[in-house]
């Protein structure tokens, strides 16, 4: 077998949320031994990898997976989140989404990844601002006028990779990383509605196809300005915001695929409506409590492409569920429930990209 993997070590336990001392306890270890072998300075005796492993609910072998993690495709990692969310809780989920991206990795690990579309990175200084930014991908897309009718299937056509999983917490609405084979990841919350689901994919877009290297501005402010346009340009959504009103809000939030709220928020952004009718439709969305949750929900996006390369090992590859389950670095039961249950990340195994559908290589 390869040598344990360090970072992969470390972050099968922070995913977990344990500790050093804890994991190191139940290991008949100490916890000076196990922080000497996440750095790389001495070895574990194998008897000890696998209580590890036991403790953490992980297969032995995702210890061993070889290669750096964390680096893999990109120094950078973006999160939308909010302001309150704990640094404990974003370390777990950081080190849970690198774990899921090598599960995916070694899912579509002989598949052939075959879109219509190309990501980019499009230089905001060379365009002007990153509302210019989001126009030229729009049209480097082929995406026509108006709305975006279903964006994960967009995202997933140019070879995204879209996950979605429950972390727990409401205050994190997704991440995103370049993978090795510059297939972008985008990791996104199930607890979040659709509308936020949008906006948060748009948002992590706007960071991949903006910010390559360390951002000379403000990448947050950035990213929002790129969703905002790549959602809803402003050409034609001025024209459907001129006379808001707060019985509007349904209408416009169901044609243009954001929430009631970030309609006021784009139609103050791009001067449609001054601050004040800003601050005062606010105020109307606050007072009917529609913050904790919106009315009129919008039809749910599911990716689909995990769910294909799935079906493919399944019946195509003849893969047992547990077969699958330990080459991607997962329990049977945490595979199943990730993939294949209820609460997976898709419910409908259908071609994404019909005729060009990821194929076996």
């Amino acid at each position: 077998m390869a040598d344990l993997n360090p970072e992969v070590l470390a972050l099968a336990r922070e995913s977990r949320g344990l500790t050093q001392e804890e994991v190191a306890s139940s290991a008949g270890v100490s916890q000076g031994l196990l922080s000497k072998a996440e750095r790389d300075l001495v070895s574990l005796p194998d008897d000890a990898v696998q209580r590890i492993a036991a403790k953490l609910g992980y297969p032995v072998r995702l210890l061993y997976v070889p290669g750096r993690v964390r680096e893999v495709g990109s120094p950078c990692l973006y999160h939308r989140k909010r302001k309150t969310l704990p640094a404990k809780v974003l370390n777990k989920l950081d080190s849970t989404m690198y774990l899921r991206l090598l599960n995916i990795q070694a899912l579509l690990d002989g598949l052939e990844i075959e879109g219509e579309r190309t990501f980019h990175t499009l230089d905001v200084d060379e365009y002007g601002s990153p509302s210019e930014v989001a126009r030229a991908l729009r049209a480097t897309w082929r995406i026509s006028d108006g709305p975006i009718r279903n964006l994960t299937a967009l995202i997933e056509s140019a070879g995204g990779i879209v996950v979605l999983d429950d972390f727990g917490h409401r205050k994190l609405f997704g991440m995103s990383c370049w993978t090795a084979r510059r297939h972008p990841l985008f990791y996104l919350n199930s607890q979040a509605s659709t509308d936020d689901l949008r906006w948060t994919l748009a948002h992590e877009l706007g960071h991949l196809t903006m910010h390559s290297g360390p951002p000379d501005g403000d990448p947050e402010k950035e990213a929002d300005e790129f969703a905002g346009e790549f959602l809803a340009p402003s050409s034609l959504f001025r024209r459907d915001v001129r006379n808001l009103t707060f019985d509007k809000l349904p209408t416009l939030k169901t044609y243009w695929g954001l929430s009631m709220k970030g309609i006021i928020r784009r139609a103050t952004a791009i001067g449609a409506i001054d601050s004040q009718q800003g601050v005062r439709l606010y105020k109307q969305h606050s007072a009917r409590g529609y913050n904790a949750a919106e009315p009129y929900p919008l039809p749910a996006e599911p990716p689909t492409l995990v769910d294909h390369a799935i079906t493919i090992h399944l019946q195509e590859h003849g893969y047992t569920q547990e077969e699958l389950a330990e080459s991607v670095g997962l329990l049977p039961g945490e595979f199943a429930k990730k993939f294949l249950g209820d609460d997976a990340w898709g419910s409908n195994v259908i071609s994404l990209f019909g005729s060009s559908a990821p194929s076996s290589a």
